[in-house]
C-alpha cells in the first residue's frame, strides 16, 4: 500500500537498508526513488523543489497583499471625502480631478488660533459715529518706532478707519513734489495726517532735527518698541525682503552670521546700545513729551491689543483728532486690521517650517542684563523726579523684557549650541 507518511517511509527503508533514499516531494507516487544513492543530481533538484515552493508562496502573499490594498483604496472613494468643500459623487473608482489621500500621514502644524470668540466682530461690525467737523489746523504726533515695532500695513488701515482720515498714518521719509516730511506742500486740509513715522536717530535726522520742527508737529509724541529678543532678527528679515528681495525666511547661517557680528555678546553690543538710544533720544527730547508707550507685544494680544487701541483713541482725542468709534467698538477694528493678518502671517510662516532664530547663552544674559539695567537705570530716575510720567509704563516694559529673555535662558529657547 501507498505510504502517506513521509516518516513512516524513511523508518521501513532503514529497515531495508537503504538508508540513502528519500520520499519524493514532486506529488507523484511515494514509492518511486530517485536512486540509492544521494547524488550531486538529486541535490540540485531538492534545492530547485524548494525554490519552487518558496516562489509559490511569495506569490500567494503577494495576491493576497494587493488585494487588501485594492479594497482599501476603492473604499476610501466610496466613503465620498470632501474636497475644497464640495462633495465627490460615490462612483466606486477613482473622480478625474479628485485629490488621492496620502497613505503616509503629514505632520501637523499647531497653528495659532484666538482664544478669545471674535465672531461678533465678524457677523455685526460697528458702523462709525458722526462727530464734529474740525475747525483749526491740527499738526500730526511724531511716531517714532524701531524697527518692526509696528505692524505697517495694519496700523496704517487702523488709523484711517478709527479716525476717518485717508492715509493718516504717514512716513517721515516718503516724499514727492507735493508731500514731504508728512505735510502737503499747499495743502489746505485742516488734517494733513495723525502719525508720522520715523526711526531717527538709527536714520539719523539732522536737517532739520525733528527738535527743530517743532512747529509743525504735535508736541505729544507716541514711541513703538519691541524686544530685542526678536527685533533684531525680525530687522534682519525686513531688511532683506526691502533691500535684497529675499523670498522666504533669510538662511540660518546668515543670521547668526549677522547675529554674532552687530549683537556680539559683550556689554558693548552695537545693536543693544542703539536699542537703548533710540528710546531715551525721544524720551528726552525737548519740547515733546511721550504721551504712549506701543510695545509690538500689545498689538498681537488679545487682551493688550485692544487696550492699546482705545489708548490711541485718548490720545487723538486730546489733539483733537476725530475717533469715529467708542471704546467698546475699537476691538473690532483691532481685531480686522491687526490681529487677523498678523496671525495668518505667523500660521504661514509655521507652514513653511521657519526656524526660530537662536542665540547663544552669551548672547541671551548679556541681552537680559542690559535690559535690567536699562530698567534700574529709569527707577533711579523716577525716584529722583521731575521726569516723565511714563516713564513708569517704560520701565514695566522693560522689567517685562528683562524677565522673557531670562526665561528663555532657563527654558533653553532660541540657544544656539555652538
Amino acid at each position: 500500500p501507498q505510504d502517506n507518511d513521509n516518516g513512516t517511509a524513511m523508518r521501513r527503508n532503514r529497515a531495508r537498508g537503504d538508508d540513502n533514499q528519500v520520499p519524493d516531494h514532486s506529488g507523484g507516487d511515494s514509492s518511486k526513488y530517485h536512486g540509492n544513492k544521494r547524488s550531486k543530481k538529486y541535490t540540485r533538484t531538492g534545492a530547485g523543489g524548494k525554490l519552487f515552493l518558496f516562489a509559490v508562496i511569495l506569490s500567494f502573499s503577494m495576491a493576497i497583499y494587493v488585494g487588501i490594498v485594492k479594497r482599501q483604496h476603492n473604499s476610501t472613494f466610496d466613503a465620498v471625502p470632501e474636497i475644497g468643500g464640495d462633495k465627490i459623487a460615490s462612483t466606486g473608482s477613482k473622480p478625474e480631478d479628485a485629490e488621492i489621500p496620502s497613505m503616509r500621514e503629514e505632520p501637523k502644524v499647531n497653528k495659532i488660533v484666538p482664544t478669545r470668540d471674535w465672531s461678533h466682530c465678524i457677523k455685526n461690525p460697528p458702523s462709525p459715529k458722526e462727530t464734529t467737523p474740525v475747525e483749526s489746523k491740527l499738526e500730526p504726533m511724531w511716531l517714532p518706532a524701531y524697527p518692526t515695532s509696528l505692524p505697517i500695513q495694519g496700523y496704517q488701515d487702523l488709523i484711517a478707519t478709527l479716525t476717518g482720515v485717508q492715509k493718516a498714518a504717514k512716513s517721515y521719509y516718503r516724499s514727492s513734489p507735493n508731500l514731504k516730511r508728512c505735510h502737503h506742500k499747499n495743502g489746505e486740509d485742516k488734517i494733513q495726517a495723525v502719525t508720522c513715522e520715523i526711526v531717527h536717530p538709527i536714520v539719523p535726522c539732522q536737517r532739520p532735527h525733528p527738535s527743530q520742527q517743532a512747529g509743525i508737529f504735535s508736541s505729544k509724541i507716541l514711541v513703538g518698541l519691541r524686544n530685542p529678543l526678536t527685533a533684531f532678527s525680525a530687522t534682519q528679515q525686513s531688511k532683506a525682503e526691502t533691500y535684497h528681495g529675499q523670498q522666504g525666511q533669510v538662511e540660518k547661517e546668515k543670521w547668526i552670521e549677522f547675529r554674532d557680528d552687530f549683537v556680539g555678546s559683550t556689554n558693548d553690543s552695537h545693536m543693544m546700545k542703539e536699542w537703548k538710544n533710540f528710546i531715551m533720544e525721544w524720551r528726552d527730547m525737548k519740547p515733546y513729551t511721550v504721551d504712549a508707550y506701543m510695545p509690538w507685544e500689545y498689538w498681537i494680544d488679545e487682551t493688550r491689543g485692544p487696550a492699546m487701541v482705545r489708548r490711541l483713541s485718548l490720545s487723538f482725542k486730546k489733539q483733537g483728532f476725530p475717533v469715529l468709534y467708542d471704546d467698546e467698538d475699537v476691538e473690532c477694528l483691532w481685531y480686522k486690521h491687526i490681529y487677523e493678518p498678523i496671525i495668518a502671517e505667523k500660521n504661514k510662516h509655521l507652514e513653511e517650517g521657519w526656524y526660530e532664530p537662536e542665540y547663544t547663552l552669551n548672547q541671551l544674559e548679556m541681552i537680559a542684563g542690559e535690559l535690567e539695567n536699562f530698567a534700574t537705570e529709569i527707577k533711579e530716575k523716577m525716584i529722583r523726579g521731575g521726569y516723565p510720567l511714563l516713564d513708569n509704563h517704560l520701565y514695566a516694559i522693560l522689567q517685562e523684557y528683562g524677565r522673557t529673555v531670562r526665561s528663555a535662558i532657563q527654558k533653553d529657547i532660541r540657544v544656539d549650541s555652538r
